[in-house]
């Protein structure tokens, strides 16, 4: 299950001219109504999907979309065209040096049991650290 939101939808039932500035950002209602959801998912323990990106020609900017997406919590975006998908898909598949990375953060706590912090690499990791590296791990099928 996943909760999505439509910037598309909500500026028609808002009554707006646009939803996104001259540089392409969402004003103010939108990434409102994105970071809404994006919190809404976490609240209710389902997956936080971001809205399109109705630019179908523009594949840098998809990707700069859905990277920033992924940085803020999303694990998916919606697409509006079939040739966003394989960019949509490689944005949110978890690199390997992400897994890897989230490995090491497990296999710290796992080899510290009752520990509060660990240290990975010269940083001190706690359990919100250890929460990401496990959602990572499940989100690349691990």
């Amino acid at each position: 299950m996943g909760l999505t939101w439509g910037g598309e939808d909500l500026s028609a039932d808002l009554g707006a001219e646009a939803n996104r500035d001259e540089s392409g950002a969402y004003t103010d209602p939108y990434r409102l109504a994105r970071s809404l959801t994006l919190f809404g998912a976490a609240a209710a323990g389902v997956d936080a999907v971001d809205s399109v990106f109705t630019n179908f020609r523009d594949m840098a900017g998809l990707e700069a979309e859905c990277r920033a997406a992924r940085r803020d919590g999303f694990v998916a975006k919606m697409a509006i065209h079939p040739a966003q998908v394989p960019v949509i898909n490689e944005a949110f598949t978890p690199s390997p040096e992400a897994v890897e990375r989230a490995q090491a953060v497990i296999e710290a706590f796992r080899n510290n049991p009752g520990a509060g912090v660990v240290g990975v690499n010269g940083e001190m990791l706690d359990r919100p650290h250890l929460l990401r590296a496990e959602r990572l791990l499940r989100r690349a099928g691990l």
